[in-house]
């Protein structure tokens, strides 16, 4: 039979061994935790990684697609484009089958559309087919948002459908002007076409 002693010395070593394999799991378990941390940080890190690379990658791209449109555009002989296009879409502009375009989508209902008719022919009316009114369309509070419209859904099937040559160089202005509605600072890119004058003494001998 034990004495109190041993009981006592016992139950120490028994409890001794329960701390210890306690011990044991608990750093099993924080070793665990630690790999399990390190395992979702690199899968964080790697995943952000190639997010961003791709995202590098997209906008490169991205760069470099708008890059070659100005360098393009820059490049080709614009002669009759801007009047093209401008008349062509003037003639969207006028349709009246296109009125609730102008009074809901421009005007926000403010007008009746006799109204947003007769005042689109007068815009038109005053316009001269040169970069500098082709600025101030593109930067007019009402046109300027149906012309983006236009550019972006119309404009490419009056290209194909029209009579009008050189449809690939069109093709680079009208995305030139898609461009320059969306980030206004391309319209830079518009050189003002001056016509040469006439000389003031003719050629006589």
């Amino acid at each position: 039979m034990m004495n109190n002693f041993q009981i006592v010395d016992k139950l120490f070593k028994h409890e001794n061994k329960n701390n210890s394999n306690s011990y044991q799991v608990s750093c099993s378990e924080l070793s665990q935790n630690l790999r399990n941390l390190n395992e979702q940080q690199q899968t964080y890190f790697t995943l952000n990684l190639e997010s961003e690379t791709s995202l590098m990658s997209v906008t490169s791209e991205e760069e470099y697609e708008m890059d070659n449109l100005l360098n393009t555009f820059d490049s080709i002989t614009k002669n009759n484009m801007n009047k093209n296009i401008i008349k062509a879409f003037f003639a969207f502009l006028l349709d009246k089958q296109n009125i609730d375009l102008i009074t809901d989508f421009a005007e926000n209902g403010t007008l009746e559309s006799s109204q947003a008719l007769k005042k689109a022919k007068n815009f038109c009316q005053k316009f001269n087919n040169n970069n500098k009114y082709l600025q101030k369309l593109i930067l007019h509070p009402i046109y300027g948002k149906i012309f983006e419209f236009y550019l972006t859904f119309e404009a490419q099937k009056w290209l194909y459908e029209s009579k009008v040559q050189e449809k690939d160089k069109h093709l680079v202005y009208i995305n030139f002007l898609k461009l320059s509605c969306a980030n206004k600072i391309y319209l830079n890119n518009l050189v003002k076409y001056n016509k040469p004058k006439k000389s003031k003494f003719n050629d006589r001998v």
